[in-house]
């Protein structure tokens, strides 16, 4: 994966994405959401045989973006985290 800030002003984001699609950045995007400072996340993929996604993030209020990217990110792999442990602890109970 490589990532690419393709436009930064205050209070918004816009990153490029290479070698990542719909199940990072739809996970991602979710995560950014439930931030009660994003005013929207959303991301596109411009087309599908391109290996290219873009993520947008924009801030109700001037806060450093890249900070709650950070935040989020960390809050997405709890949720995953969250969900391997019950994954597991349902297998075992199987």
């Amino acid at each position: 994966m490589k990532i690419n800030i393709t436009k930064r002003e205050e209070g918004f984001v816009e990153f490029d994405f290479s070698g990542e699609g719909h199940t990072l950045l739809n996970l991602l995007q979710s995560s950014l959401i439930e931030d009660k400072n994003v005013e929207m996340a959303g991301y596109s993929k411009p087309h599908p045989l391109m290996d290219r996604s873009r993520l947008f993030l924009k801030l109700k209020k001037g806060d450093d973006v890249l900070e709650v990217v950070k935040k989020a990110s960390e809050n997405a792999d709890g949720k995953l985290d969250e969900f391997l442990g019950e994954f597991e602890k349902s297998l075992s109970e199987f």
